[in-house]
């Protein structure tokens, strides 16, 4: 064999092992997709144990949510028609708001808020100096109730007074012939009680519970309909992956049967 021929072999064959080896490692990757596309055909296959469970915590958020629409309603309980009286509403500074229901004298006044670049004084917080809101409750009241209508109340005559100052820096009339039973009117929904301006808080509450819930249901939901169509795209890959399998293990013969 003439010398000068063997530097040719040499890089022949060297060529055919790298090829080689590049279709090996191709096999390798293609033999991931195969494994995974044919796991995606199968019935326990781990997009289901996934949607399984995110279809057992769908089960849950329903199950609360239909919970939440079955609540019991309490017997209503309206407080009696004190008059609220005494209402003062200025705008000074701090603004003051005062009122009284019964031997109960109610006092706000605002804290002075400056506006942070320097600008003129801003509407500050009212905070409430005198009155003590749980001695309305009537005797009457069960006691099992009272602590729900004790929040209530202290509430709502926060509202009142807000409502109060609001008005006088609007200059509007302040309101005549108010009650302490227009401070808790029944809610025909809960069974609880509305504030002066007609919200009742446990229904807000039970709202913004609903929306949590409704929110966790469609997060939940459009993640199981995820997981079922990657499932779904994987099992479709299936022929693609073996009969890429099929071609590169047919070079690999081939370039086998040459050396």
């Amino acid at each position: 064999m003439p010398p000068s021929a063997r530097p040719a072999r040499r890089s022949q064959g060297s060529g055919e092992d790298s090829r080689l080896a590049q279709l090996q490692q191709r096999r390798a990757l293609v033999i991931f997709d195969l494994e995974r596309a044919e796991a995606a055909t199968r019935p326990d296959n781990p997009w289901h144990e996934r949607m399984t469970l995110l279809a057992e915590s769908i089960t849950i958020v329903d199950r609360d949510l239909a919970a939440l629409d079955t609540l019991p309603i309490d017997p209503p309980l309206p407080l009696p028609e004190t008059p609220i009286v005494s209402i003062v509403a200025n705008t000074g500074d701090p603004a003051r708001v005062q009122f009284a229901i019964g031997d109960e004298r109610f006092l706000f006044e605002e804290e002075t808020d400056w506006d942070q670049r320097g600008g003129p004084r801003v509407e500050g917080d009212l905070r409430q100096r005198t009155g003590n809101a749980d001695s309305l409750i009537p005797a009457t009241i069960p006691t099992e109730r009272r602590p729900a209508l004790a929040r209530h109340l202290t509430d709502s005559v926060i509202v009142f007074a807000v409502d109060l100052r609001d008005r006088a820096l609007n200059d509007e009339a302040l309101p005549m012939n108010v009650t302490l039973a227009d401070l808790a009117q029944p809610c025909p929904d809960c069974g609880g009680w509305r504030d002066w301006r007609g919200t009742c808080a446990t229904c807000a509450q039970r709202s913004w519970q609903r929306q949590q819930l409704r929110a966790e249901r469609s997060r939940l939901a459009a993640e199981r309909a995820q997981e079922e169509e990657d499932r779904h795209r994987w099992a479709e890959r299936l022929p693609i992956a073996r009969r890429r399998v099929a071609d590169i293990d047919a070079e690999i013969a081939k370039l086998s049967s040459s050396g």
